[in-house]
């Protein structure tokens, strides 16, 4: 398979407004959604590693930082940049998920057109900036 993001727990609005924010900086990069880390084990053994993994801020702070964890533990995984895309954004939350690996964490504004302004400002850094 060609070049992919893949996107854990996103409810169908987040799909979406992702979606169609990467196809703005490059559609030629696809978006995979799942719903559990199992569900992404198979399709990555399947299809290959994806070039970035997007989180939708599910859960408590416990279960994102097992969640993450888990992936940065795997040495199939740990290269791989990890995003949390969430709504929450207290300080103590924020930290532990750097702690826990994530390579960044994104505040969700609360209107759509500021989401999809943010997340496309975020595909523009890592799609024609950063080298992933």
């Amino acid at each position: 398979m060609a070049s992919y993001v893949l996107m854990l727990q996103a409810d169908p609005e987040d799909q979406d407004i992702t979606e169609s924010a990467l196809s703005e900086i490059n559609p030629s990069i696809a978006m995979i959604y799942l719903q559990d880390t199992e569900e992404m084990n198979k399709y990555i053994a399947e299809m290959g590693q994806p070039v970035l993994i997007l989180l939708n801020d599910q859960g408590t702070i416990t279960e994102r930082g097992q969640l993450l964890r888990q992936l940065k533990a795997n040495p199939s995984y740990a290269h791989i940049p990890v995003v949390v895309l969430g709504e929450r954004s207290s300080y103590d939350y924020i930290k532990e998920c750097y702690r826990a690996g994530a390579s960044t964490f994104i505040t969700k504004p609360s209107s759509i057109n500021a989401t999809h302004k943010k997340i496309k400002m975020f595909f523009s850094y890592w799609f024609e900036v950063a080298e992933v």
